[in-house]
């Protein structure tokens, strides 16, 4: 195999993607094979083309069924993690995570951090009496500025991309540190003869000068290898919930 095929979390790549090729153009000055990089134009795409890939930038969801499908997690951002935010309508005064119990919560009930948030909620005691299920994140962030649902959970990622303007219409009065969830890097079975040395070339990325500029573009302070353990764990959570 003489050029491998790397994709990525469409979310990832929605903003500054030239970021990425920096990335890609770091890797083919170190390993020894060639990486192309397969931009998805959402995750419709993404989720079609996947089979086709040798290397994954995976969000969590994503990596539960990558290692399904025989992929191998090699290594993931250090300290970068998925988490939500507790948001609520703007005429609620002085919210807590308290406030949530027994309310009606609008999320995006399918996706990961959402299952991660509410499962946390729950050992805490708190469980809302009605979840809104929305399509997006946008959709959760309009529901509660027009008062659909008093309360509502948001991927973290998205609400810090959001405009002034758009954060103005809602208060956002708590975030999740829970640390469970995070993205990461898989190799195809197909590619596993180059694992070692993508895993060692990713480690070391944070060493040189070259690796460092190219991760503080992507917000990355480096990469530190992925255990089963971690992935089992998000998939356990993600099953009960």
């Amino acid at each position: 195999m003489n050029k491998l095929t790397l994709m990525i979390c469409p979310h990832d790549t929605a903003k500054k993607p030239d970021r990425w090729f920096r990335f890609i153009q770091y890797l083919n000055n170190q390993l020894d094979v060639n990486v192309h990089l397969e931009v998805s134009l959402d995750f419709e795409d993404f989720h079609q083309h996947l089979d086709q890939a040798d290397i994954v930038y995976a969000n969590p969801a994503d990596s539960i069924r990558l290692r399904e499908q025989g992929f191998s997690a090699v290594v993931r951002p250090i300290n970068l993690y998925d988490e939500v935010v507790y948001i609520a309508h703007q005429d609620i005064a002085n919210p807590t995570l308290d406030s949530l119990h027994e309310e009606t919560l609008a999320t995006v009930k399918s996706m990961l951090p959402s299952k991660v948030a509410l499962h946390s909620l729950k050992e805490k005691g708190i469980v809302p009496a009605q979840l809104l299920d929305k399509s997006s994140w946008l959709g959760v962030i309009n529901s509660v500025s027009k008062n659909e649902a008093p309360f509502g959970i948001v991927y973290k990622d998205t609400y810090q991309e959001l405009s002034s303007n758009t954060k103005a219409r809602i208060n956002a009065f708590a975030e999740s540190e829970e640390k469970v969830i995070f993205h990461s890097i898989h190799i195809s079975p197909n590619a596993m003869a180059h694992k070692s040395e993508l895993e060692r070339v990713l480690l070391e990325m944070n060493t040189t000068p070259a690796g460092k500029d190219v991760l503080q573009e992507l917000n990355i302070e480096g990469w530190c290898k992925t255990t089963s353990e971690e992935i089992s764990t998000a998939k356990e959570i993600m099953m009960a919930a």
